[in-house]
Order: C-alpha cells, then sequence, then structure tokens
C-alpha cells in the first residue's frame, strides 16, 4: 500500500515539476550555461557570482560529506586514496558545473533572451516534418 502511494505521489510530483519547467523554457542547460560564459555580453558580475555560488554549494556539500569520508577511510585506508582523487575533482569542476546551471538565472533576462534566440536558430511553428495533409478516408 505505502509502495502504491509512493509511486502515484512521486510520479505526480515529478510530473508537474517537470512540466513547470519545460513550460516557461527554464529547463537547466549547462551547453546555453556555458555558452553564456564564453559570451561577451554578459558582465563579468554575474558571471563571478555564479562560479562563487557554485564553489559556495560545493563546500556545503564538502562539509556534508566529510564524516562520511573520514569513516570510510578509518574502516578502508587503501580505498581512500581513489575517494581523495574524486574529491579534489568535485572541488575543480564543480563551481564551473554549478556556476553553468546558475548563470541563466543570474545573468539580465533580456540578454539571456537574446542569446538564447541566437543559440537555437529559427524556430519555427511546427513539430519539423513536412508531410503532405490528405483529407481523411471514409
Amino acid at each position: 500500500m505505502l509502495r502504491l502511494l509512493l509511486r502515484l505521489l512521486g510520479g505526480r510530483m515529478a510530473h508537474k515539476a517537470a512540466a513547470r519547467h519545460a513550460g516557461s523554457g527554464g529547463a537547466l542547460d549547462i551547453r546555453f550555461g556555458f555558452a553564456l560564459f564564453r559570451d561577451r555580453r554578459v558582465p563579468p558580475g554575474a558571471k563571478l557570482l555564479a562560479v562563487g555560488l557554485g564553489a559556495a554549494l560545493v563546500a556545503a556539500l564538502i562539509a556534508l560529506e566529510l564524516p562520511l569520508e573520514g569513516l570510510w577511510g578509518l574502516l578502508l585506508p587503501l580505498l581512500g586514496v581513489p575517494f581523495v582523487t574524486l574529491d579534489g575533482l568535485e572541488m575543480i569542476l564543480g563551481p564551473a558545473l554549478l556556476g553553468a546551471l546558475l548563470l541563466p538565472r543570474l545573468a539580465p533576462k533580456s540578454l539571456v533572451q537574446q542569446i538564447r534566440k541566437e543559440c537555437l536558430g529559427p524556430v519555427t511553428d511546427g513539430p519539423g516534418l513536412d508531410v503532405e495533409h490528405y483529407p481523411p478516408v471514409r
């Protein structure tokens, strides 16, 4: 019974969250975020704020992981070397990736819309299929 309720409610919540972001064009697009990082029209303050917030989020994540990593280091010392390597990679890549996800929200909206139009190119009104229309056969 509990499993059925979780499946029904969880699926409904996930559908609502996805529909809200898909309809408004507010989906998280990492490639578009990196395109904004490369664009010279985006102010450097927004870029620095995005990277700074990304670094703060990674630091909070590492602070939450620290007790568990210490426990793994005590229990399995030989396996600690790969974890330290991955943790170092997290410190380098994390702020850039999270910053790219946050930058479209932090940059000026008019500029983001203009760059999004330039990246996407002309948008057609249909599904993009060129199919002849025939009347239904009765």
